[in-house]
């Protein structure tokens, strides 16, 4: 990603206006006839916008410290819980097109069209009943004959599959959705007369409408945690005046990558296993260099040609235990005012010399100049490293496209395909960058 400006976020907003139109128009008519031409329409929507996006995206970004697009406060650190709130939030209209789509079968089309009916049915006799049991509830999905009532016979009996929560007895009542007279043969089991209803109004059950509730509610507070106050220089200036802060005059000398243990929130343990990150390459007045390792989502290489040259001042806590790799938190505020976040290393260096410049301690509680807003917009996207997750995307979006326009219809391998292939193709394109920009980190780490 990169720091978006006004075109970029008026790309996006009309995305995630499409994604809400999706939800809507399924929350209004869940069944309908497929192929669905108002998803298509909001996915055409969505799906032009972010070819803007795109666009935009890839174009060199202008360095000015004057422009008041930039940000004030440090984003890459919530990049993480963005992530997981786009995930989460997409989530939803992936669901409701899975139960629209599995409610949406030719046998519904046939008995609406020959003149639906309610029944409570009597189970005549049980075939076979299978348990699927999970770790949070278990069901049991049987093959059942049940008497229809026809209009013209009196009774029919049919063979048909119902899903309940507990093992169907001979004698049990269940309802049934059927033709009235006989126009179309079989009938579609339920143990809930609301979900029957749902499937002739053709909107969410009462059950799945409190489903999606608590789904709304999980990412509203998702949403509320990740866009709380964490990055921002009051917490950070809370972290530097607890103990015995440094400041050290730098000046920007290069990009680069490499390995370090950061601490973990305020707990004061590093992590357990390295992490590979970029850095930026410092230098003090007398000649010693210092390095500031930043978010993995930043391209070090057009950021420190941005910067190059620039002076500022670092400020970090170093701890009397600092171990060799461990880093600490730290914060680079340049003369222009502007600021970055990231860690530094703590501890001596592996190779036992004088090490990196330890500067001075810290005379004020605010660093001085006073940073005013965060470094950018800067070249973030990085099409090396986002080409193959792009295209797993674009293979989910694809499927959901070919869901909406009625592939699965009748068609339950089809349909099971591409809607594994919309879950699956956001993980596996998660998995795809991140590989990617792993590989990037060790090309400049080598270099």
């Amino acid at each position: 990603m990169r720091e978006r400006d006004r075109a970029a976020a008026s790309a996006s907003a009309v995305a995630w206006a499409g994604a809400a139109a999706f939800v809507v128009c399924l929350l209004v008519r869940k069944v309908a006839p497929y192929p669905r031409w108002d998803l298509l329409a909001c996915l055409a929507v969505s799906g032009a916008a972010t070819v803007a996006w795109w666009r935009v995206a890839q174009r060199p970004a202008e360095v000015s410290p004057e422009r008041r697009a930039e940000r004030t406060r440090w984003w890459p650190g919530r990049r993480g819980g963005m992530v997981a709130l786009a995930l989460t939030t997409l989530a939803m209209p992936l669901l409701l097109l899975m139960t629209s789509a599995a409610a949406t079968t030719p046998e519904l089309a046939a008995i609406v069209h020959g003149g639906p009916v309610l029944s409570r049915v009597t189970v005549q006799e049980i075939h076979s009943t299978s348990r699927n049991q999970s770790r949070n509830f278990t069901e049991y999905t049987s093959s059942v004959s049940v008497a229809l009532p026809d209009g013209r016979r009196g009774t029919h009996l049919t063979t048909e599959s119902v899903t309940t929560s507990h093992p169907l007895k001979k004698g049990d009542s269940v309802w049934a959705l059927h033709s009235s007279f006989s126009a179309a043969p079989g009938a579609i089991l339920s143990p809930s007369q609301d979900e029957l209803h749902s499937l002739l109004s053709g909107r969410v059950s009462g059950y799945e409408a409190v489903l999606l509730a608590m789904w709304g509610c999980f990412t509203a507070t998702l949403a509320a945690l990740d866009l709380r106050e964490g990055t921002s220089l009051r917490h950070l200036n809370a972290d530097l005046v607890a103990g015995r802060s440094h400041m050290l005059r730098v000046r920007i000398a290069g990009p680069g990558a490499g390995f370090h243990f950061p601490y973990r929130g305020r707990t004061g343990k590093p992590a357990r296993q390295r992490q590979l990150s970029p850095k930026l390459r410092l230098t003090s007045p007398d000649g010693e260099g210092r390095d500031v390792f930043l978010d993995r989502c930043l391209d070090p290489v057009p950021l420190a040609k941005a910067l190059d040259g620039l002076q500022g001042w670092l400020y970090w806590t170093p701890r009397p235990d600092g171990q060799p790799g461990w880093t600490e938190p730290a914060l680079l505020v340049l003369d222009d005012g502007r600021y970055l976040l990231g860690t530094t290393p703590d501890g001596p260096p592996p190779d036992g010399n004088a090490g990196a410049p330890q500067g001075e301690p810290v005379t004020q509680p605010l660093p001085s100049p006073k940073p005013a807003r965060a470094v950018g917009p800067y070249v973030l996207w990085q099409p090396h490293v986002h080409k193959p997750g792009v295209i797993a995307f674009g293979v989910a979006f694809l499927s959901v496209g070919l869901v909406s326009a009625g592939i699965g219809y009748g068609n339950t391998t089809a349909l099971s395909i591409c809607l594994s292939a919309a879950v699956l193709g956001p993980i596996v394109g998660l998995l795809l960058i991140g590989r990617q920009r792993t590989r990037y980190l060790h090309r400049l780490q080598r270099g």
